[in-house]
């Protein structure tokens, strides 16, 4: 064999290395998936609606060690970072030295509130304000849409909804988290119309979570509906 020929063959047998290596990183690497949740019972008193966004810090056993605030809407933001500081995850899993192992990682936390309004359009109340970008190994929001009041529902409510995406930030798949209610129809809606722009960061899994909170404001004014 000629010494060109060596040095060809040892080229392409380190290509295919590196190749299953980064296909067993992306097999063995994940995003912490939420586990245990709540959300404020009550909505605080505003005039509007509103848009949050939190980074989580999660730690190797799920605990959530930190709540960023990204994008924020008072009085909103500081009741949905309390709430989500208490969340508990299924741990982000790595390869170290070919073995799985639970790390640290972030997550993002998106939330929408409809104002108390009949119709969509803008409202009165304090503008969202962005204060940063999420880290590079999180998706970034590029459009939120608001979600529509249901004719048939009651009060006012927030919902949970898990998003599942790839590493391009394509959603793959919409859940409510929690016990069903009248809002679930047009959270899931509402979400369905997000979209995100892909991580940058190095060694983002093919499976991730963004979770999303949809808020719900009973519109001013409207008719209360007898019990049944």
């Amino acid at each position: 064999m000629s010494f060109s020929r060596i040095i060809i063959v040892a080229v392409v047998g380190l290509a295919a290395t590196l190749v299953n290596a980064a296909a067993q990183v992306s097999a063995g690497s994940s995003f912490p998936r939420l586990r245990e949740s709540r959300l404020p019972a009550q909505m605080p008193y505003a005039v509007g609606g509103g848009e949050v966004v939190l980074e989580l810090a999660v730690d190797a056993s799920g605990t959530v060690t930190r709540v960023e605030q990204l994008r924020v809407t008072p009085p909103y933001t500081e009741q949905l970072a309390e709430a989500a500081a208490a969340w508990r995850f299924d741990s982000a899993r790595a390869l170290t030295q070919g073995r799985p192992v639970n790390v640290p990682a972030p997550v993002l936390v998106v939330a929408a509130i409809r104002p108390p309004a009949t119709y969509s359009g803008p409202s009165l109340g304090t503008p969202p304000q962005t204060l940063r970008q999420p880290s590079s190994r999180l998706p970034r929001v590029a459009t939120l849409t608001m979600p529509a009041y249901p004719p048939v529902a009651i009060g006012s409510a927030y919902v949970l909804v898990e998003i599942e995406m790839n590493a391009r930030a394509e959603a793959r798949g919409y859940r409510v988290v929690g016990p069903p209610s009248g809002f679930d129809s047009a959270a899931l809606a509402a979400a369905r119309e997000w979209r995100f722009v892909p991580p940058d960061g190095p060694d983002t899994p093919e499976r991730l979570f963004v979770y999303g909170v949809l808020g719900f404001r009973e519109p001013v004014g409207a008719a209360r509906r007898p019990p049944r």
